[in-house]
């Protein structure tokens, strides 16, 4: 059995190495997941906020041709009322 510890000593050594290596990838797999997934949040971030401007845009939009056209001379500026050159 003595003979033997020299070799079992070898394998757990080994073995402990492979798992340290495989923590190693696995943490760098995470580590680009995440910045991934903050790149990914961020540009979501920022198709929420141009839904919403249209959401806004639109509202006003209904607000101005919902006017009757008898108000417009109150309501609306004259720059937008003179015919297009």
């Amino acid at each position: 059995m003595r003979f033997l510890m020299p070799y079992l000593a070898g394998g757990a050594l080994a073995a402990f190495l492979a798992a340290a290596g495989l923590a190693w990838l696995l943490s760098a797999k995470v580590d680009r997941l995440q910045a991934r997934v903050q790149t990914l949040d961020t540009m979501l971030t920022g198709c929420n906020g141009r839904v919403a401007d249209l959401h806004l845009d639109k509202e006003r939009d209904h607000a101005v041709d919902s006017i009757p056209d008898s108000d417009l001379g109150r309501s609306v500026p004259d720059r937008w009322l003179l015919p297009s050159e």
